[in-house]
């Protein structure tokens, strides 16, 4: 019988070879991850014209910013989960991408707060079907013993959007100042910020169509599913609520470190563009570019993150993929607190980018984690859960509470830089401890789902 890298007995549907089709796949994901974030992220780059035509506060820019997005992102991501888990996941995330798109080009239509703060909450809603849906295509199609690898290639595309944001946004956005002013057929005369934000809108309906060129795969039952089945409906219960209550304790400490990280990784890719335009005066065009080269190396770091996971994982640490990301906020957490300390722009980005190497992977971990312990007719509404939490705290409550402590606490725009440092600084200490905690959870929880799997092959002819 094949074996894994833990040495474990897995069936013929682990040992599968992945090939070109199973990549190809992941290119399809990432390059419709890479546009979410391109749509998400563009607003932020926008925030002085935006403020200028429609004379917005930052607290208002901050609901954008948050609120508007989140919070229909985590509450949709539910029952898109649920949709994730019964339905061909393809058609999903082509509704998700035509949605997303359309309210983006709405964007450029909008002339009021009110119109805006609709818009988003539409890229929220369109947005959230991608990742419960490209996670669950993932487990499906891998081996776990590469499933980090490929979750990681898959997450790189999150810094790849947030690259081409910064760098495609900031020449987008120079090339629609000299249209300023233009009277366009349906919409009149619009400003720079409104044609940008149709420009990164528009391709979103063609790219939605990539979904179909690549297969569904089969959806792979994790070993011991029938029985935990069997188990929960005598206990009154669903597979999830099983599932949670049998690892209700590490469930709860992974809410409460990675939702920590969100909030820090929210809170700078919101705020940083306006961060670096007030305290060191760079424009879109200057800071762009440098964002986008931070973004990048920020996203090589990934793969190289999940190869060293996958490896530890392989020599018999089952807890490595939260001991290891310990060991990474440990090392990049200095950085975290230093960044808003320095009068120097280009030590800053360097300082951001190695804290971006401990904010920007933290779904790796959460999805590879998922894998190992759920089964599928859970992961898709398990992710979604996860997601609903770390969106609404993390790019809801985030974004808002550095608007609200710069607008009411220090009631000057030039403090946003300590704003931020006090939200930032202090999440990241709550999620260092909180994973230290869940370490003694998670070993245990992976040598029970390993010992279900051998049983459950054992019995397999």
């Amino acid at each position: 019988m094949a074996q894994d890298v833990t040495g474990t007995p897995v069936k013929a549907a682990d040992a599968r070879d992945v090939g070109f089709n199973s990549w190809w796949m992941v290119a399809v994901l990432f390059g419709l991850y890479v546009f979410s974030w391109l749509d998400r992220l563009i607003l932020s780059m926008l925030v002085g014209p935006i403020k200028a035509d429609l004379l917005l506060s930052d607290f208002q820019i901050s609901l954008l910013l948050g609120p508007a997005f989140a919070v229909f992102y985590a509450v949709f991501g539910i029952p898109l989960g649920w949709a994730v888990d019964r339905y061909a996941r393809r058609w999903v995330v082509f509704f998700g991408v035509t949605l997303w798109a359309a309210a983006t080009v709405a964007t450029g239509f909008a002339r009021s707060f009110e119109a805006l703060l609709l818009a988003r909450i539409a890229v929220g809603i369109g947005e959230a079907a991608l990742l419960p849906a490209a996670y669950s295509l993932l487990a499906d199609e891998f081996p776990r013993n590469k499933l980090t690898l490929a979750t990681s290639v898959f997450q790189m595309a999150g810094k790849v959007g947030s690259a081409a944001a910064f760098g495609l946004g900031g020449l987008a956005i120079a090339y629609a100042v000299t249209l300023d002013g233009t009277d366009w057929p349906f919409l009149g005369e619009a400003a720079a910020w409104h044609l940008v934000m149709i420009m990164v809108g528009l391709p979103g309906f063609l790219l939605a169509l990539a979904v179909f060129t690549f297969r569904e795969p089969p959806r792979r039952e994790a070993a011991g599913v029938t029985a935990m089945a069997a188990k929960a409906r005598a206990q009154g219960g669903g597979p999830l609520t099983a599932f949670v209550r049998a690892n209700w304790q590490l469930v709860s400490l992974m809410l409460v470190s990675f939702s920590g990280l969100a909030i820090v990784g929210y809170t700078l890719t919101s705020w940083i563009p306006t961060y670096i335009g007030r305290a060191f005066g760079w424009t879109p065009l200057q800071y762009g570019p440098a964002l986008s080269l931070m973004n990048i190396i920020a996203a090589v770091s990934l793969v190289v993150n999940g190869r060293v996971v996958d490896y530890l994982f392989g020599r018999g640490m089952k807890d490595a993929h939260l001991r290891f990301y310990s060991w990474l906020l440990l090392i990049t957490g200095p950085a975290a607190l230093f960044m808003f300390l320095t009068g120097n722009a280009w030590l800053f980005l360097v300082l951001y980018c190695i804290v971006q190497f401990a904010t920007v992977p933290f779904m790796i971990y959460v999805s590879s984690i998922v894998a190992l312990l759920a089964p599928n007719m859970v992961r898709g509404r398990l992710i979604a859960g996860f997601l609903f939490c770390f969106t609404i705290l993390g790019l809801g409550a985030g974004p808002a509470m550095v608007g609200a402590i710069t607008d009411f606490v220090f009631q000057d725009e030039a403090r946003i830089g300590s704003s931020m440092m006090i939200v930032v600084v202090s999440c990241f200490v709550v999620a260092f401890i909180a994973m230290r905690a869940a370490l003694r959870y998670l070993a245990p929880a992976v040598l029970r789902a390993e010992s279900a799997a051998a049983g459950a092959n054992a019995q397999t002819p």
